[in-house]
């Protein structure tokens, strides 16, 4: 099939629609739309009338946001007496302004994958650069090809507009949480090393004592000291272990601290303490939520945790949104990909395309289930697979691809306990394999060491009959 097409662009003010009167009424026009930040390139996709032929308009050069109306309008234009096709790349927020225009004139988006854009540039028309009209060219030809899905914009209620801003401080608080707590770990160390051997970073107790004293020199000074500790903890240190935190504070070989010094750490730990306020505060709030949301939420809640699955519904979105446990879990990026070509063998790994933040709140929900006793000897022993030994621990081994394993397990039982309404039981899903499977895996690799010896006996006539 022919096409013609030239990327050289024209303002979209004084873009013309007289092509559309070589189209036959109803026909489809398929319009590919390149969203940049200041700029956005729209390209027509159309056929003549008894025509093989495709022709691809020029460019229209749009100015982002100020001339969306005018484009807007056009599309609108396009759409009384043809059948229109809208196609974007996953361009993040520069897009939103344009989509929710569309939605609003009632016409509808179709998404197209940014890598299949890339893939198929050079396919187009031979040549493998990209530039911003031959982009837009590129999504209208994939868009008559099909190979797009249904984009509508969201039009969500107050409730889940809540939930969403929720996730987003949860996120940022965690985020900030990470880099005072280094900040803490520095100035502990310079000051008071010792302490965190006793108390951990992430203990509440060690940020109230920072918050009050500042430092190992106003408390080994405090003979209410050891009351306060205790009082901190809410009673769950003991008289020993706060003796333990006043001797470390008087034999620290720290350097002494000024009077900006104490305010500075001060100033940290009440941060911190602030920040941790205030993720209770979300959390307790998004229980609330999600108690008055639908079911299929309050079952991932259950099996996630409030946090957690209040990050993967905002985030990923409703599984029922995609068509098996496989695209669920791609979704989040913990599809296995490997690198292998010829002789090298690269190891399998999960793709990390999807949303980051998703996978890390997975990951930190996965170590809880690890501990659960009806996942833990399948973890056991899938760590006893996968995990490299630790050196100078004979039966020690790294556990990192084995809690993917339990976590890309989890999801796609989830998916199932969710879409397909299946019981979610942790004890079927993490069982050890049957006998029947054990018989047939030690079958299969049975033949492979007989066919492979086969092979060595064949090539080994073949050897001595050519000489």
């Amino acid at each position: 099939m022919q096409h013609s097409i030239t990327y050289k662009s024209v303002p979209v003010k004084t873009a013309s629609l007289h092509f559309l009167q070589h189209i036959p009424r109803r026909a489809t026009v398929h319009v590919g739309i390149d969203i940049g930040k200041n700029k956005i390139f729209v390209v027509a996709r159309w056929s003549p009338v008894r025509s093989k032929r495709i022709v691809y308009e020029n460019p229209w050069f749009v100015e982002n946001p100020d001339e969306l109306p005018v484009l807007v309008e056009k599309l609108v234009k396009i759409k009384r007496h043809h059948t229109l096709l809208i196609g974007f790349e996953s361009t993040g927020s520069y897009g939103d302004p344009l989509r929710q225009s569309l939605a609003d004139a009632g016409l509808v988006v179709h998404q197209v994958r940014t890598k299949l854009t890339h893939d198929y540039a050079e396919i187009f028309d031979g040549a493998p650069s990209q530039h911003d009209g031959k982009d837009a060219a590129v999504i209208a030809d994939l868009l008559s090809q099909g190979r797009s899905t249904l984009w509508d914009f969201p039009n969500a209620t107050d409730e889940e507009r809540e939930m969403s801003y929720l996730v987003t401080k949860l996120i940022d608080s965690h985020k900030e949480l990470e880099r005072l707590q280094g900040r803490l770990e520095g100035l502990s160390s310079r000051h008071w090393p010792g302490i965190t051997k006793i108390l951990p970073l992430t203990s509440l107790t060690l940020l109230k004592l920072f918050h009050h004293y500042g430092g190992p020199g106003t408390l080994r000074a405090d003979r209410d000291a050891a009351a306060n500790i205790r009082r901190f903890s809410c009673g769950r240190i003991d008289g020993e272990r706060a003796e333990r935190v006043i001797r470390c504070a008087s034999s620290t070989c720290g350097v002494r601290q000024g009077l900006w010094e104490f305010q500075y750490v001060k100033d940290v730990a009440t941060a911190m303490l602030d920040i941790h306020q205030g993720t209770k505060r979300y959390k307790k709030r998004l229980a609330e939520l999600i108690g008055a949301s639908c079911v299929e939420l309050q079952r991932l809640s259950k099996i996630l945790g409030v946090a957690t699955a209040a990050v993967v519904w905002c985030r990923i979105g409703h599984p029922a949104r995609f068509h098996c446990a496989d695209a669920w879990v791609k979704s989040m990026g913990l599809n296995l990909v490997e690198n292998s070509s010829g002789e090298y063998q690269s190891d399998v790994r999960i793709s990390k395309r999807g949303d980051s933040e998703t996978r890390r709140w997975l990951f930190l929900s996965a170590l809880r289930w690890v501990q659960e006793p009806e996942v833990k000897p399948w973890y056991q022993r899938k760590k006893m697979q996968t995990g490299v030994r630790i050196r100078g621990e004979a039966t020690k081994r790294t556990g990192g691809k084995a809690v993917i394993a339990v976590l890309r397990k989890l999801m796609k039982g989830i998916w199932h306990a969710l879409v397909r309404e299946a019981p979610f039981d942790p004890k079927i899903l993490f069982q050890e394999e049957s006998s029947q499977a054990k018989d047939r895996t030690a079958g299969r690799k049975n033949f492979r060491k007989r066919n492979i010896k086969s092979k060595k006996s064949r090539a080994s006539q073949v050897t001595r009959t050519s000489q």
